[in-house]
């Protein structure tokens, strides 16, 4: 068994336990990849992404192709979850595994704006391997706005959250 950098001691108990939501920047922020949740129509379809966060955790960065479903239903549909989930690590029951989800807007970013450029930065800073893809042309950037969330540290420890209580702090990204 391994032990997750966000909960090294073995009990689970948090690394900031007077700061919830300080537990939950930092789950996100020691992760790359979540299932984005998008629909179209009554139909739901979800996806693995990478993502990158922005300062404060006021947006999502995901680099969508053209070529995936996800994208042209995101386009259709703005409205979406990410779910960011520790990774399995061969404990015996899978549910008490910490997770995020969070409820959020997308809006794509458009190519050759200031945002654009610094969107790509702020992804490529966390994803470098991912630069090959900047050079795609049906690759489009997209920023996910949180509305909300919850996160679930394991069995009786779980909690939602406002897109306001999870960005209102000193925390810098």
């Amino acid at each position: 068994m391994t032990t997750d950098p966000i909960r090294p001691d073995p009990s689970g108990e948090p690394i900031n336990a007077t700061d919830p939501l300080a537990e939950v920047r930092d789950f996100i922020l020691a992760r790359r990849q979540a299932v984005l949740a998008v629909s179209a129509g009554d139909e739901p379809f979800t996806a693995m992404t990478s993502f990158a966060v922005e300062p404060e955790l006021t947006g999502f960065l995901v680099h969508l192709s053209d070529l995936s479903p996800h994208k042209r239903m995101l386009l259709a549909n703005p409205k979406c979850s990410l779910l960011i989930a520790q990774a399995d690590d061969g404990r015996a029951e899978v549910m008490s595994l910490a997770r995020v989800m969070l409820q959020g807007v997308a809006a794509k970013i458009e190519k050759h704006s200031e945002d654009y450029a610094r969107a790509k930065a702020r992804f490529l800073a966390r994803l470098p391997a991912s630069e090959i893809m900047f050079g795609l042309p049906d690759f489009d950037l997209f920023r996910i706005a949180p509305t909300g969330g919850r996160f679930i540290g394991g069995f009786g420890r779980a909690f939602a959250f406002t897109a306001d209580q999870l960005t209102r702090s000193q925390f810098r990204a």
